[in-house]
């Protein structure tokens, strides 16, 4: 009894323990609270925390509890009694019998206690290993009274000898530095400790429920008896001494488990109680010569070469029927997959068989998704353990590599531990990294292959202690950390390793100055069933990759980034890049964390300068891009499901930009545009256009080194020439001059100040008072110097020469193509895109000729007129008409109407309508002749040149037209004689006829140098030029009147159409 108490005593030192084992339990007789001699029976039971004492066994609740932490000391004073001494109170226990009080005496936690020195301390420890701690006291009377100075649980420590009579117990807290009294001490004291760690870790569940299937009672190499390893992957259960081998294999060849010690890494245990050692070796050791047969007690130099030719030179195993045939073998596997056979899934895998391969299904590309379709657990679970088999073979560096020199590294953990570095003599030589006590030492202190690293990281300066250091992540999940003050020292190294790390075909991602390097496991597209291999290396905002099956490395900047989304719980993390879609993962949690931090780090920080900013592809800060977006928008008119949304003033908001918003609700803004400006939405009726407009304002006044790039480079930019065209000329050169970055966000802000300054009448604000708010928020100086806003007017004035803007030449053609590619729409065959010019309250619109100048158009726009990029509805069906023609003309009667009416009122009469070459011509008396044709007379009612004609598809409501297919035909034949005529048609298919006939005619009246079947052909390879694919949803997108006035401005504010981000992820999906 005394002994469990004392135990007890320094268990209670641990504030981890939560849920403590009971000790022992039973029956004793005790004394009253009034110390009276009579005793009472009670049920007594004992944990490590509290001594517990119950009126029977089936009580749930105690009469008394009593917390270990305050006993003071237990006595034993004969009779079969003990006493349990407290600070206010005795406690008088009697056993039922000398047998029970002996019994109990005997029993005892402890392995080992005695004393040891301790580096730092000048007297030595009472040293106890009890169960699965080990507890320091200043001496053995302090222990047996209960009390101590600390205890280590030993399921975080590790041991290791470092001298004839010394060895460490290293945690993840600390190393402890021991000297026993002797090397045979020192023996023992390991010996007890590296008991204590497996015991620590230890569980037979796992263990006894594989031993369950007779054939795993025995080792699948040496037959040795109870094996408690296993390799998760080749499915056989393995001895301790045959893992070993196993191990040093490599992950790539054969991931070892412990059955006792790994708990948490085993599921459900079927595939082992399915297969079985016996199972497997039919596949495994089919061929084995009684010669070459393994026996428990065979050494290791046997162990290893036996185990080297089983695994990885197959030596003896079964070879499949199909070996050799690659293409057959993968089509056997997928198969064999969608049954049970998991054998046959081995040995088809085992023989060459990819585990990666297609399937041929896009729905199910890969086996593992195939096997999870029908519902094969067991397939899944040995695919994935095998996803990466034989990749040691292709990623092996071309030349051998080899390197040697001192490092000073730290014991190697779940993390980077920064205490204690030791001196070690590292060598690299043929893909293993080996560390010895010196560079006399022969045998090593430890070792690892470099197909097992996942990753290398360069630490920056100063971190861990050393000037220069890094990392190597190890697919077991261990980190290992080495560090050295010369900075040329480090950079070999990590020369050497990179190489060593990655496949000689991604040597790139090793060539420059990364921070991170390594593989991470991928899928592309929406697909997650089919994860592959790739190459990745990290530094600052790029972000370097080799996928699989290519030969060129890609780069993808994490500035420009459009989504990153997190799945803490798969621990992935996806990244979309120009509507690509990645998803990557990593292979153990603390990899993929260094990662994940790596890319949030990249992406920009809100705080810094321009160059760090989250950018759009056309490098302008996301914050500076959503701000004048969302001005913009005020104006853009977008159309939904058929409907368009009303104008918000924007930039016709009188006094913006000198307007003051409210500053808590932009200061609140301008901080979650910093935090992450991809995910702000700025929604109307939210956020106020001033408000936005000051957010602008701040972000451009305070962002680091400013606009200009700094104070210096901005001195020559206010100190230019009198002379004003030389003035212009020496803001080009300024310009060329400064950052990608810093160039194109001012050109984005000057073209957005153009853009206002263009309704100066609405919005009161002319070149010259935008100057005056724009001079020192710029330039980041307090307005006392006019110089800042004459620059600022001055660039806006001559902003189409200084920033090279010719946009009025720009065709409807070209309009459409930068709009398409802007809004990321692929071109494909079956649908048609054109510009259309928008009236009269959406009523009436007109296709654009290709050629036509869309910005003489654009800046005509009345306010009721928007410029509309859209689908073509009747354009495959003009093609095949237009395809069938032979004569370019046409004549019918059809329904008029014009401006003139009786009294507001305008009726529709027939009229004959004749369309040829030259005019367009209508009239009014038309005679039938006996044969059937149409004579009318010689002089047209209305006649207009088809070079003025514009065609619009749709006519006013108002006017009450006789059918909906209808068309309105304007005539400009001089700059004052503006007509309208609205004709209308009896079918769908006779106004097909007609606007094909029209717009087939204004070809041939743009290209008239050239003869009628060059213009069929240029037609038809025009109109199928813009063939695309179009997410079948009724989205157009409109622009309002000039808010920019260049041609990429317009393009830019087409694009800038207003989805919800359902809307958004729905439709970037699509495409």
């Amino acid at each position: 009894v005394y002994i469990y108490l004392g135990c007890t005593l320094s268990q209670s030192f641990n504030p981890d323990i939560h849920h403590s084992p009971v000790i022992k339990m039973g029956w004793l007789h005790k004394t009253p609270p009034q110390g009276t001699l009579v005793f009472q029976k009670r049920w007594v039971m004992l944990d490590a925390q509290y001594l517990r004492y119950f009126q029977n066994e089936k009580e749930v609740y105690s009469k008394r509890i009593i917390a270990i932490l305050s006993v003071t000391k237990v006595l034993n004073v004969g009779g079969q009694k003990f006493e349990v001494v407290t600070r206010n109170r005795t406690f008088l226990f009697r056993a039922e019998n000398n047998s029970k009080c002996s019994r109990a005496s005997r029993v005892s936690l402890i392995s080992k206690q005695g004393y040891l020195e301790m580096s730092g301390l000048r007297s030595k420890l009472y040293v106890v290993i009890c169960a699965d701690s080990v507890f320091l006291c200043r001496n053995a009377e302090e222990h047996s009274q209960g009390v101590g100075i600390t205890s280590i649980e030993m399921n975080l420590g590790a041991v290791k000898g470092t001298d004839k009579r010394s060895f460490n117990l290293t945690t993840i807290y600390r190393t402890f530095s021991f000297v026993a009294e002797s090397e045979q001490q020192r023996e023992q004291w390991v010996e007890a400790l590296q008991a204590c760690v497996s015991h620590s870790l230890s569980s037979n569940a796992v263990a006894q429920k594989i031993w369950s299937e007779e054939a795993n009672q025995r080792c699948a190499d040496c037959g040795a008896p109870h094996p408690d390893w296993a390799s998760v992957n080749l499915c056989v259960v393995l001895c301790k001494c045959c893992a070993g081998v196993h191990r040093g294999l490599g992950q790539s060849v054969s991931k070892v488990r412990s059955l006792k010690m790994d708990e948490n890494a085993w599921t459900e245990n079927q595939l082992f109680l399915l297969l079985g050692n016996d199972k497997v070796n039919l596949f495994w050791a089919a061929n084995i010569p009684p010669s070459e047969m393994l026996c428990p007690s065979s050494d290791s130099e046997e162990r290893q070469r036996f185990v080297t030719a089983k695994y990885c030179q197959g030596k003896y195993r079964c070879y499949h029927a199909l070996f050799g045939q690659q293409e057959a073998l993968n089509k056997a596997l997928c198969n064999t997959i969608q049954t049970g056979d998991v054998l046959e899934t081995l040995s088809l895998v085992f023989c060459g068989a990819d585990v990666n391969c297609y399937t041929g299904d896009p729905e199910l590309p890969s086996p593992v998704s195939v096997a999870q379709h029908y519902g094969q657990t067991l397939q899944v679970e040995f695919l994935t353990h095998n996803h990466n088999t034989g990749r040691s073979n292709e990623t092996k560096a071309a030349l051998p590599i080899s390197h040697t020199g001192y490092l000073f590294k730290t014991a190697s953990s779940t993390r980077a531990v920064t205490e204690h570095f030791s001196r070690r003599w590292c060598s690299l030589n043929q893909g293993n990294f080996s560390y010895y006590e010196s560079e006399k030492s022969s045998s090593q202190s430890g070792q690892m292959k470099m197909s097992d690293v996942l990753c290398l990281v360069v630490n920056p300066q100063g971190k861990h202690g050393y000037g220069h250091s890094f990392e190597l992540y190890h697919d077991s999940g261990r980190v290992y950390l080495f560090g050295e003050d010369s900075p040329d020292t480090v950079r070999e190294w990590i020369k050497v390793i990179g190489k060593a790390l990655v496949p000689p075909v991604a040597e790139d991602l090793v060539g420059w100055s990364f921070e991170r390097v390594g593989r991470l496991r991928y899928t592309a597209g929406q697909s997650f069933h089919c994860p592959c291999l790739g190459w990745f290396s990290l530094g600052g905002s790029r972000l370097l990759l080799l996928l699989h099956g290519e030969d060129q490395v890609d780069n993808i900047d994490l500035r420009k980034l459009q989504e990153l989304s997190m799945e803490q719980e798969a621990a992935a993390v996806v990244l979309v890049d120009r509507g690509r879609r990645l998803r990557l993962e990593g292979d153990r949690r603390p990899d993929y964390q260094g990662w994940l931090s790596g890319i949030q780090q990249g992406l920009g920080r809100g705080d810094g300068p321009l160059d760090q900013q989250q950018l759009t592809e056309t490098e302008v800060p996301v914050i500076v891009d959503r701000c004048i977006s969302y001005i913009t928008q005020h104006v853009v008119m977008c159309l939904f499901m058929g409907g368009f949304s009303s104008p918000f003033p924007g930039l016709k908001s009188e006094g913006i930009y000198r307007r003051c918003g409210v500053n808590s609700k932009i200061a609140a803004l301008l901080l979650s545009l910093r935090h992450d400006a991809r995910q702000v939405r700025l929604s109307e009726g939210v956020c106020q256009v001033d408000n936005v407009a000051n957010v602008l304002k701040r972000f451009l006044r305070e962002v680091g080194e400013g606009v200009f790039n700094g104070h210096q480079a901005s001195l020559p930019w206010l100190h230019t020439t009198s002379d004003e065209r030389e003035r212009v000329s020496q803001y080009k050169a300024l310009l060329h001059s400064l950052p990608p970055v810093n160039r194109a966000t001012l050109g984005a802000v000057i073209n957005h100040l153009y853009c206002v300054q263009c309704f100066a009448d609405e919005n009161q604000m002319n070149m010259h008072n935008l100057a005056i708010v724009f001079g020192p928020t710029l330039f980041q100086t307090d307005g006392t110097d006019n110089s800042a806003g004459q620059v600022v007017e001055e660039l806006i004035q001559n902003y189409q020469d200084i920033f090279n803007v010719s946009g009025s030449a720009v065709s409807a053609e070209e309009l459409v193509c930068e709009v398409l590619r802007r809004g990321n729409i692929p071109p494909q065959q079956g649908d048609y895109w054109s510009c259309f010019l928008v009236n009269d309250n959406q009523e009436m619109e007109r296709p654009l000729h290709y050629q036509e100048r869309a910005l003489a158009i654009y800046f005509s726009l009345g306010k009721d007129c928007h410029l509309v990029v859209k689908r073509n509805c009747y354009m495959e069906a003009m093609l095949i008409y237009i395809a069938a023609m032979v004569d370019v003309s046409r004549n019918s009667m059809i329904k008029f109407s014009d401006e003139k009416g009786q009294r507001g009122k305008r009726t529709f009469s027939r009229r004959l309508c004749v369309l040829d070459g030259t005019s367009l011509r209508l009239y009014k008396e038309v005679k039938v002749t006996e044969d059937g044709r149409r004579m009318c007379s010689t002089q047209p009612e209305r006649e207009c040149q088809v070079h003025a004609l514009k065609v619009y598809y749709g006519i006013k409501k108002r006017l009450q037209p006789p059918s909906c297919w209808g068309m309105t035909v304007v005539c400009e034949q001089a700059e004052r004689d503006k007509q309208q005529w609205y004709l209308c048609c009896e079918s769908k298919n006779e106004l097909i006829k007609w606007l094909a006939t029209f717009m087939n005619l204004q070809v041939v009246s743009f290209c008239v140098t050239e003869t009628y079947s060059t213009f069929l052909s240029s037609l038809f390879d025009f109109f199928f030029s813009f063939s695309f694919f179009i997410y079948p949803h009724p989205h157009s997108l409109y622009l309002a009147r000039a808010e920019t006035v260049s041609f990429y401005s317009i393009a830019l504010a087409l694009t800038h159409t207003h989805y919800t981000q359902q809307e958004q992820r729905r439709f970037h999906s699509t495409v």
